[in-house]
């Protein structure tokens, strides 16, 4: 479906019908608080009272493409990783910062420590690129994936317990090469700190994120940095990682400054 001019919720309503879809105005209402949709332009007070608040023709269309996506998987976290990614790529002209901010605080939910299951499917994420028979054995490499589940989820970062977990995995160096360089000649191997570094982004992304502790601009710094599309339309895979890429480079980001003191803000300190 495509749109050009902004509606206002009984609109959004309708195109949901229209588009094979069940939708009322309180799951409009409740996307807006979660960021999965932007806060309405409201209007002028006319003659025969308040006028209902609009929703650009851009956010209409991020409405269908929600509904789209949640008929596939409803999890609020999985929905919020579509405005992200039109942030990411689309700018402001599709979705507003403090609306990314919003919908970040639902990618990541109430708790950033999630659940014991959703600790060990990142931790299997994070330890993917040395999760291979020929490394270290099956007890080191469950042992692994246990200090790294038990760190996610209770956001106890040890970092040389990790490195210890970890080095048994990245032996022997000739293995570790040939996958470190599968997708690429100039792609270094990763390493035991590599590693423990990047459960400490994962982790200092998600306490941020809860508590509050990102800025607008700061958000916006990261996706200059992030954004790497060099003019061209993101490929399907840029956007389906969008949101992953997003919370890595935030990661990275809150580690940084806890060490030197960040950029100011555009307008001064």
């Amino acid at each position: 479906m495509e749109f050009t001019e902004p509606g206002t919720i009984d609109d959004l309503v309708e195109d949901a019908t229209a588009a094979g879809y069940r939708a009322t105005h309180r799951l409009v209402h409740d996307w807006v608080s979660k960021g999965l949709l932007g806060k309405p332009q409201r209007r002028r007070t006319g003659p025969n009272g308040s006028e209902k608040a609009l929703q650009s023709a851009n956010q209409r269309f991020l409405f269908i493409a929600m509904l789209r996506e949640r008929a596939s998987n409803p999890r609020l976290s999985v929905l919020a990783e579509v405005p992200l990614s039109l942030w990411l790529y689309g700018g402001d002209e599709w979705v507003s910062t403090d609306q990314a901010l919003r919908a970040l605080r639902t990618y990541v939910g109430d708790d950033p420590r999630g659940t014991k299951a959703w600790g060990r499917r990142i931790a299997a994420s994070i330890m993917s690129d040395v999760d291979d028979p020929r490394l270290g054995t099956r007890s080191s490499r469950r042992e692994l994936l246990d200090a790294l589940t038990e760190a996610l989820y209770t956001g106890c970062f040890d970092r040389d317990l990790i490195v210890a977990k970890a080095r048994p995995l990245f032996e022997p160096a000739d293995v570790l090469l040939s996958l470190a360089n599968s997708d690429g000649p100039d792609q270094p191997p990763r390493t035991p700190a590599a590693l423990a570094t990047h459960l400490q982004m994962v982790i200092a992304a998600g306490q941020a994120i809860t508590a509050g502790e990102l800025e607008p601009w700061e958000l916006e710094a990261i996706r200059e940095l992030e954004y790497d599309s060099e003019g061209a339309p993101p490929t399907a895979e840029q956007l389906a990682s969008a949101a992953a890429r997003l919370f890595r480079g935030i990661g990275a980001w809150v580690v940084m400054r806890r060490f030197k003191q960040p950029p100011n803000r555009p307008d001064g300190p």
